[in-house]
């Protein structure tokens, strides 16, 4: 297809949807371009009335094998799910029997429609919708313009367009694009210096929560100050190795971490109790709260917490107690949901997949790069970042539900700089990405504008790594923390051994030769070691005590 013809392929393809029947006939004659193949009527009569037989002939021209199989299952799959929902188990047995299990890719496939029949909850795909899903992955085969490609390329063109100010989300609607344009939002950054590993917020930014070692400093907003309190709530984990994520419930009542020794910590804030889940077999990635499935009674809490491990597991928990477990892949980074939206999103190594929350059933799956390190989403569940090391470091933005790589973000060019494994989305409308450096520099692109960072800051003064950077949820401030300078702790400990090397040369004249001026020479000694040990004991005490009162973690 050559470009004048996707062009008007485009055009037809937006007249049609706002129904401009008149406008698109015409073109179409005009330009003597078909939007749709002949038999893209036959598909679509296909599908409406179940015909496999007649699917599978028309199909037979343009797809390939693997292709066909995955669009006849879909079909097959409503039409044993309307059974289902119907109680016709016996056909819908005979169903999965004679066709299902002719088309399905593998063994576990054929049971995860096994186990559908025991599922409470099912659901129907409109007819519309399930159309569109099978015309999404054979469109290229069948010679069909993209979906929504129209789309795309308008979103692209908008991101091209460099408004003075760089922060600015969108052009409102009334907007005179002849006016130049200032904003008054600006990004606040509060940077700071803490030895910590993660930062959270509560979605309500009601409590903040840093990650110290394997503790957690829970803090709370101060209405009255308008800040965060200076004294946080010390929270003792109980892990034993490297805390791997932590996160807040959506009522903010719960916190949670995971870990590298297999087990993940969940910690009540009103109540203070406090319970470990164990039964995993290697590292924990990453946790999340889901709220209970209300078809099933005599739940133990209102939430159920999934957890992943790198060696692909997914458990499901409902307070110290194990529902459930299911192997999906192996090295899963993270998992994310989203309640609203009943989704459930994990992130591998080299895959992204999409699920429904409670079925647990594939919605979509990308393969993406070996190297995939992190990910993060959207609070609207749109976008997911996926930081990428291969030959160089770049951030792959994917559109949800589709999975469709939509931009690319390069990072910096300063030598010997490479980007941490924390990055975020957020700011207004969640349209800004931040990332650091592991010599102190901010980075921070825009969602809409160009794949190069719209500005670089450098926040530590001695290349200092940064650590960890976290959005504010409510508030138009990034969080970013360096890694505390060790030069003023050994500045310290070199101004003590100065003064008590000057002691002791200031003593040593007290002492004349005689028999016992060996012994004086070496009480003399143990003294100052004496003295080296209260001093190193009380400088340690002192630094736990700034860690306590958050002067410096």
């Amino acid at each position: 297809m050559n470009n004048k013809e996707e062009k008007i392929k485009l055009i037809l393809q937006f007249l049609r949807q706002l129904k401009y029947d008149n406008t698109f006939q015409k073109l179409q004659e005009q330009s003597q371009i078909q939007l749709d193949p002949q038999n893209l009527e036959l598909i679509t009569q296909s599908i409406k009335n179940y015909d496999i037989i007649q699917l599978e002939q028309i199909l037979n021209q343009y797809v390939d094998k693997e292709t066909k199989q995955k669009c006849i299952l879909k079909i097959l799959e409503q039409k044993y799910i309307k059974l289902l929902k119907l109680h016709n188990v016996q056909e819908a047995i005979q169903l999965l029997r004679n066709h299902i299990t002719n088309f399905c890719s593998d063994e576990e496939q054929k049971h995860q429609y096994a186990s559908m029949i025991y599922l409470p909850e099912l659901k129907v795909k409109q007819e519309q919708e399930l159309i569109d899903e099978i015309i999404q992955l054979c469109y290229k085969q069948i010679g069909l313009i993209e979906p929504n490609r129209l789309v795309t390329i308008l979103q692209q063109q908008q991101a091209n367009k460099i408004l003075d100010c760089q922060f600015h989300i969108k052009l409102e609607q009334n907007y005179n694009i002849l006016k130049k344009h200032t904003c008054n939002s600006q990004l606040n950054i509060i940077k700071q210096q803490k030895n910590i590993s993660f930062c959270v917020f509560s979605i309500n930014g009601q409590y903040q929560a840093l990650v110290h070692g394997l503790q957690i400093y829970l803090y709370q907003f101060d209405n009255t100050k308008n800040e965060y309190q200076q004294k946080p709530r010390k929270i003792q984990t109980g892990q034993t190795i490297a805390i791997t994520s932590i996160i807040f419930s959506p009522c903010s009542k719960y916190i949670g971490t995971s870990s590298q020794d297999f087990t993940v910590f969940v910690y009540n804030i009103q109540t203070e109790n406090k319970y470990r889940l164990e039964g995993h077999n290697a590292i924990v990635q990453c946790l999340n709260f889901v709220l209970c499935d209300q078809s099933i009674k005599k739940q133990k809490n209102e939430y159920d917490i999934y957890t992943i491990s790198i060696d692909g597991w997914l458990y499901e928990w409902n307070e110290n107690e194990r529902k459930g477990g299911l192997k999906i892949e192996e090295k899963l980074l993270k998992l994310h949901t989203h309640q609203q939206k009943e989704l459930m999103l994990l992130t591998s190594q080299n895959k992204i997949s999409l699920y429904k929350l409670y079925t647990k059933y594939q919605i979509s799956q990308t393969s993406s790069s070996n190297n995939n390190q992190n990910s993060v989403v959207d609070k609207h569940f749109n976008f997911v970042l996926i930081q990428v090391n291969d030959t160089i470091q770049q951030l792959y933005l994917y559109a949800i539900p589709d999975l469709q790589l939509i931009k690319v973000f390069q990072t910096t060019s300063r030598i010997n700089s490479s980007l941490n494994n924390q990055f975020d989305i957020g700011w207004i409308n969640y349209n800004l990405i931040a990332a650091g450096t592991n010599k102190g520099d901010l980075l921070v692109w825009h969602i809409q504008k160009s794949c190069k960072p719209i500005e670089s800051y450098q926040i530590s003064e001695y290349d200092k790594e940064i650590s960890c950077i976290k959005f504010h949820p409510t508030q138009n401030q990034l969080y970013v923390y360096s890694k505390k300078d060790s030069r003023k702790q050994l500045s310290t400990q070199q101004q003590t051994t100065e003064d008590l090397r000057t002691q002791l040369l200031q003593q040593r004249n007290q002492y004349q030769r005689q028999s016992g001026g060996m012994q004086q020479l070496l009480n003399l000694l143990q003294i100052i070691a004496m003295q080296d040990q209260m001093n190193s004991n009380r400088q340690s005490m002192l630094q736990d005590d700034k860690e306590s009162s958050d002067e410096d973690i």
